[in-house]
């Protein structure tokens, strides 16, 4: 295992792509985006400690939906 800084905004996982890795949330937020044509809509966010790629990495799947950093915005 080891830890990778990802940039808000850059995919992670692509959408009907299979990921050869397993992602989990450290710090910060990663939206789940279903992406048809060029609508994209957020259809979940996932928050620190959340696990993510592990279906398509275990079995060999493509995904779904895809998957990307959130960027972060101060209160």
């Amino acid at each position: 295992m080891k830890a990778e800084y990802i940039p808000p905004r850059e995919d992670v996982i692509l959408q009907n792509e299979v990921p050869d890795d397993v992602y989990i949330t450290v710090s910060g937020e990663v939206e789940i985006i279903d992406c048809e044509g060029e609508k994209e809509h957020v259809v979940g966010t996932l928050q620190s400690a959340d696990m993510f790629g592990e279906v398509g990495a275990l079995c060999c799947r493509p995904q779904s939906l895809c998957s990307e950093p959130r960027p972060f915005h101060m209160s």
